[in-house]
């Protein structure tokens, strides 16, 4: 049975919304694990590592609110 929102094609549904949270989720999770932590070392980088920190939250913060959404609308 087909999911509200998703389209069909020859009887198969086509979604890739799991896909994008996954993505957005691990981006964020990268960002900060690597980049920020990388961009914390070096005091000369703070604007740097803000806006590395603020990119990684806000991945991850999407990421979820799709997720959450998702399982409301289903």
């Amino acid at each position: 049975m087909a999911r509200k929102g998703s389209r069909m094609l020859g009887g198969y549904t086509i979604g890739y919304l799991y896909y994008a949270i996954t993505l957005y989720i691990v981006s964020g999770l990268l960002i900060i694990y690597i980049d920020a932590s990388d961009l914390g070392k070096d005091k000369k980088k703070k604007k740097e590592w803000k806006i590395s920190r603020f990119i990684g939250c806000f991945n991850i913060a999407a990421g979820v609110l799709m997720w959450v959404w998702d399982i409301v609308i289903d």
